[in-house]
């Protein structure tokens, strides 16, 4: 198949970004092409033109109120530079880009397929409603974010469910030996209590709510040790992050706290932890923060909310808090402390419900197939009686 993917940035903002790469890049393994119509270029540049087709930048996928002409512009080509491309089929992760999906479907009818990887927004505009009517197939993420979505204008008998998998020869676990050097590297020692945070740093993100369970168990845990690896929000004030990391480093006081800024690649920093924690407040629809981790043998705190209960489920479920609440979190924590020397089997479990569930192979094999059976369709539909 011939493969038209539509990305903004380029880069690690988020697990979006990093999903569409994993996935892409396998669908081009298996000899698809895959052609990639971007805005920005980030630190995924390099891994996206080891596989893409062809790559070409635009300026952007919607036009811009501060400049609607110039933005109109832009979009126009855009849309221009895709159609020549001539895709079989039109594959978009961000409800933003679908306006242009819609029109590179166009008279010829390519058909449209939706990686939904996002809650939808609140309100809904027009013009998010008028693209979704055209979308043929989508793929959620998982359930919770498949049903949000419901009522929106996606045609709910052509949704279905993939859980996002991810490389489980890339994230696995490490020896003491290694996980001794790894956290040397960090700065940290072999006897510490390191819990990890990865992800935005943003308020609903719920950092906060880590760091105040962090402070009330400082006392008893002497040993706890607090590492945030994160970059600033890109939303519609990217200055709240900068004020809210200060509120943060201000709240955390004398706790022993490492704030490492974004990292292209958090294996390392995931190898070295003992715990890591997912404190959403908002509905994470299927968090890379919980499934890597637990890939790397060690235990996931999580935020009952969004996707995450469909990832620490079964006998995972005892890791699940409720979102904003730092006490329940704080007892959570505290009862894993030690965990190696009390429940040595315990990361062994983690990697197996990773590797069972989250597999890579299965999550490409099931876009794969809607890929093929939505342009099949398409074919078919256009083809005269």
């Amino acid at each position: 198949m011939r493969i038209l993917t539509v990305a903004n940035h380029l880069g690690a903002r988020g697990g979006l970004e990093r999903t569409q790469l994993t996935t892409c890049r396998a669908l081009a393994e298996r000899g698809h092409r895959v052609d990639l119509v971007y805005v920005s270029a980030g630190d995924f540049e390099a891994d996206w033109r080891s596989f893409a087709g062809s790559m070409v930048q635009i300026a952007g996928t919607l036009p811009r109120r501060a400049a609607p002409i110039r933005s109109a512009t832009g979009t126009a080509r855009a849309l221009a530079a895709a159609r020549r491309l001539r895709p079989e089929v039109v594959y978009v992760y961000r409800y933003w880009d679908l306006p242009m999906a819609a029109l590179v479907r166009g008279p010829a009818r390519r058909p449209v397929v939706f990686h939904c990887c996002l809650p939808p927004p609140v309100p809904m505009p027009r013009w998010l409603r008028w693209s979704l009517g055209r979308v043929d197939t989508t793929v959620a993420v998982s359930s919770d974010t498949a049903a949000r979505w419901q009522g929106s204008g996606l045609d709910p008998s052509r949704v279905e469910v993939v859980l996002t998998g991810i490389d489980s020869d890339y994230f696995r676990p490490v020896d003491a030996t290694q996980r001794s050097k790894l956290r040397r590297a960090l700065g940290t020692s072999d006897d510490a209590f390191l819990v990890v945070f990865t992800g935005r740093i943003s308020r609903e993100k719920g950092v906060d709510v880590l760091v105040q369970a962090c402070r009330a168990l400082a006392d008893r845990l002497p040993d706890l040790q607090l590492v945030v690896v994160g970059g600033p929000s890109l939303g519609s004030d990217p200055a709240d992050s900068d004020r809210y990391r200060a509120e943060l480093e201000r709240m955390a006081g004398d706790l022993r706290v490492e704030w490492l800024g974004a990292r292209p690649d958090v294996r390392p920093v995931l190898a070295a932890a003992d715990v890591a924690v997912v404190p959403s407040l908002w509905p994470e629809p299927l968090s890379r923060a919980v499934m890597e981790p637990l890939a790397c043998g060690i235990p996931v705190v999580g935020s009952r909310v969004g996707g995450t209960p469909e990832l620490l489920s079964g006998w995972l479920e005892r890791f699940l808090c409720a979102p904003g609440d730092p006490a329940a979190l704080a007892v959570t924590l505290e009862g894993l402390h030690d965990w190696r020397a009390r429940e040595p089997d315990l990361g062994r479990r983690c990697r197996a419900a990773a590797v069972e569930h989250l597999s890579l192979r299965r999550e490409t094999d099931a876009v794969e197939a809607a890929l093929r059976r939505t342009t099949r369709e398409s074919v078919g539909s256009s083809t005269p009686a």
